[in-house]
């Protein structure tokens, strides 16, 4: 996967950064479109059995439990769990975890989101190979990931040579064939994939007026109708079983 950025030197560095994040703007950062937009592509039911994971302060799993299900969720940083208590009461359904070593048994949910958390993992391959190991036969994972080359970035790299990080400290981003390997060589097997995008990114820099200005009135027009599908700014990937299963790490390592 392309790289904008290092990867973390280990979880305690990601906990600390994450904490920090939803201690400013990460805290106050909700997007329901997109949660509820991934549970529909999921086709859940009620009574079924769902986790969240990178679930921050939890409005998935909120989403999810208003539809019926069974939710829990997982995150490294104490700080958006404790705000998952406080906003919308899920003290008994949030649990402090990393992604590469989740504390459930294989085979556990029907449905498994990540809701633009993949890329900022200690380890991506290795958490992917956790989603293939809790997911029941027949499950089903959904997984929104970001577009190294969306239509924006294009735009920022050719009149300023960069790509805007996303307020982050730790970020990947890669194109729909580059996540779909990740996805496939770790156990799962992609269904199917659509696109999301958004009007006015909140990352915005003095200087591009002119694009900002055209991108969201062509948005505010044909929604995101116009944009091709492999510049899209996220993808959103639903996934199942793989035919072969990956030998998966010993618990509470990494490959």
């Amino acid at each position: 996967m392309n790289q904008l950025q290092s990867a973390p030197a280990s979880l305690s560095d990601l906990q600390d950064s994450y904490d920090r994040l939803y201690g400013e703007w990460m805290g106050q950062h909700v997007n329901d479109d997109q949660a509820c937009r991934m549970l529909d592509y999921l086709g859940t039911r009620p009574g079924q059995r769902l986790l969240d994971i990178g679930c921050g302060t939890g409005h998935t799993v909120r989403a999810a439990l208003d539809r019926g299900l069974d939710a829990v969720g997982v995150d490294i940083s104490a700080v958006a769990l404790s705000q998952a208590a406080i906003q919308y009461g899920l003290g008994n359904r949030v649990f402090l975890a990393a992604a590469e070593d989740l504390p459930w048994s294989d085979g556990t949910f029907d449905h498994i989101s990540i809701l633009g958390s993949l890329e900022h993992f200690l380890d991506p391959a290795c958490s992917v190979r956790e989603v293939a190991r809790l997911l029941k036969p027949g499950g089903r994972a959904a997984i929104l990931v970001p577009n190294s080359h969306h239509i924006r970035a294009i735009y920022n790299v050719f009149q300023y040579g960069e790509i805007l990080s996303d307020l982050q400290d730790y970020e990947r981003f890669a194109t729909r064939k580059e996540w779909e390997r990740l996805f496939t060589q770790n156990g799962l097997q992609v269904e199917s994939v659509y696109k999301y995008d958004t009007g006015m990114a909140r990352i915005y820099r003095p200087g591009r007026e002119l694009f900002w200005f055209v991108y969201n009135a062509l948005f505010r027009l044909f929604g995101n109708r116009w944009i091709p599908f492999n510049l899209t700014y996220t993808f959103i990937f639903i996934c199942t079983l793989g035919l072969e299963q990956p030998n998966p790490p010993q618990r509470g390592q990494t490959q």
